[in-house]
């Protein structure tokens, strides 16, 4: 919607006139959903005859993908025996560099992922897998949910060579429990250069600068932290699957107040 609907505070009344982008005007019938952030309200309107579910758009919503590359692009297709190319499907996607592990199985020594999602083991470049996913899922629904990218360190901090002190000593502060810490050692192993590195910078905490675990964000609701607590176990034999995930009682009440 264009910025008539962004200069009004939601829910917007019934019987409310707004014109889009498109410049159609439309009148609120219904407040489908009365939410606010991260989300939007949703809302049924209604333009000559016909009924429509709007919402306002965040700014760039329609610019995700303005460089598309031919490697972006996955085509589902068969070929016929006369050697016909039949399309299926065609999909934009930005898979990078992907892989797929096979169930029960370990991918180890690249540097998976980016520095301020990727999960503690992708930095040790030890063994990785849907575990390493989930770990780095939870660090998106944190800040979809709260704003804040707990692992976005300083530029300075960032762009160095030894970064990963800065973001590995967050992930510490965070997540780290004594079983979960120690899960992590014995999954990368003592002949690990950062075994030790991950013992130094677990001792670096002191009282005068303690260790924030993210279990003590009282702001933030019970369920949540428990579901982000379950997927950020350092040990990554120790988090739940997605599966376990999704069954969990907050995507439940997400479901039902959405």
């Amino acid at each position: 919607m264009s910025t008539t609907l962004q200069s009004h505070k939601e829910p917007l009344p019934l019987g409310a006139r707004l014109k889009g982008d498109s410049g159609r005007i439309y009148r609120i019938e219904e407040v489908l959903t009365d939410r606010r952030k991260p989300l939007l309200c949703v809302y049924r309107a209604r333009t000559d005859e016909e009924n429509y579910v709007i919402k306002n758009m965040i700014p760039g919503e329609f610019e995700y993908q303005l460089n598309i590359k031919a490697n972006n692009i996955l085509v589902d297709y068969d070929e016929s025996i006369q050697g016909q190319t039949i399309i299926k499907k065609v999909q934009i996607s930005d898979l990078e560099d992907a892989v797929l592990v096979p169930p029960g199985k370990w991918l180890r020594g690249p540097l998976c992922g980016n520095a301020i999602w990727r999960s503690p083991e992708s930095w040790c470049r030890s063994r990785q897998n849907q575990a390493s996913d989930v770990f780095s899922f939870a660090i998106v629904m944190i800040y979809v949910m709260l704003n804040e990218m707990v692992f976005r360190v300083s530029d300075c901090e960032l762009h160095v060579s030894d970064s990963w002190r800065y973001v590995l000593r967050r992930h510490i502060s965070y997540f780290a429990d004594e079983q979960g810490f120690t899960g992590l050692l014995e999954h990368i192993g003592e002949s690990n250069p950062f075994h030790g590195r991950l013992i130094t910078l677990a001792g670096d905490f002191t009282s005068e600068s303690p260790r924030e675990p993210f279990e003590s964000w009282k702001y933030v609701e019970p369920e949540f932290r428990d579901l982000v607590g379950k997927m950020t176990n350092l040990d990554p034999t120790r988090r739940i699957t997605a599966r376990q995930a999704l069954e969990h009682c907050w995507f439940s009440q997400v479901l039902r107040t959405t």
